[in-house]
């Protein structure tokens, strides 16, 4: 059924049962669900810089082969606790190439 039918199809059915007041919530849970599904679909690419992102993407392009996702609908966002590097997220992987990473590596070899 046409989404559009299905929604009046619903509607009619709750006016006749007198439960029209369940639209929101409904409409919330339908929201939630499409949130949900657009995170697990997303990849995202992290980035320390702005100016960082040309060759941020260029080094991920093996692992967005390896995610099969496609570098065009890559979401980039600059996050200001990287130091360098990039972080790449999403499909329940998660590959970080930030400095961050290392220098905590170290950090942590360094005080055990």
């Amino acid at each position: 059924m046409d989404p559009k039918k299905s929604v009046h199809a619903v509607h009619k059915i709750l006016e006749t049962e007198g439960r029209t007041e369940l639209m929101p919530r409904i409409a919330r849970a339908f929201e939630r669900l499409a949130a949900r599904e657009h995170s697990r679909n997303t990849v995202t690419l992290t980035v320390a810089h702005k100016r960082d992102e040309a060759q941020s993407r260029q080094e991920a392009a093996e692992a967005l082969k390896e995610l099969g996702a496609d570098a065009h609908t890559l979401e980039t966002y600059v996050d200001d606790s990287l130091i360098g590097g990039w972080r790449l997220e999403g499909r329940e992987h998660l590959v970080d190439e930030s400095y961050k990473k290392h220098l905590l590596a170290i950090y942590t070899a360094a005080t055990l």
